[in-house]
């Protein structure tokens, strides 16, 4: 053959390489780059349910800290008039309840533990229990049974939180 032809040959196999090379380079890349996002996001994923078990936490403390004050309203009027329930709380314990029960609930539909979630509702539906209570005695049991329950669910949601670092 001649130089010309071997030199033909010469270029296409050197640009099949340079192609070929090129093509397997930003295959890398490109995986490299598909992977770091993925990490990016999951991340991401972590933090936002770090921070919402951070806030979770920080909520059912104060929701049980004003069903505490709302039952301390309702000892002193019993205390008062010897009639359990028959009066409203204080507007502002009122208000209070309302608004951190409504940040729980946003809170809670952030989990990705379902258990927990459920655990959270359950804990939330319960504390309603000591204002509807029909009686001091009963009131007071009902009380009993959230702060164990206060524990447990604070206690989970701190797993959970560790689970996420």
């Amino acid at each position: 053959m001649e130089a010309a032809a071997w030199g033909l040959i010469g270029t296409a196999v050197g640009a099949l390489s340079s192609i070929g090379t090129n093509w397997l380079s930003n295959r890398t890349t490109y995986r490299i780059a598909s992977a770091k996002q993925a990490a990016e996001r999951q991340e991401r994923a972590r933090e936002f349910q770090r921070q919402t078990l951070l806030d979770l936490q920080q909520a059912i403390h104060d929701s049980m800290r004003l069903v505490m004050r709302a039952h301390v309203e309702d000892c002193r009027r019993y205390r008062d008039t010897q009639a359990w329930g028959r009066e409203q709380i204080s507007e502002e314990v009122n208000e209070g309840l309302r608004l951190s029960r409504s940040k729980v609930a946003i809170l809670v539909e952030r989990l990705q533990n379902d258990e927990l979630r459920l655990a959270v509702k359950s804990l939330i539906y319960d504390s309603g229990k000591t204002a509807l209570a029909e009686s001091k005695h009963a009131a007071e049991l009902h009380l009993n049974d959230l702060t164990s329950q206060v524990t447990s669910v604070l206690e989970r949601v701190g797993a959970e939180f560790r689970a996420h670092c």
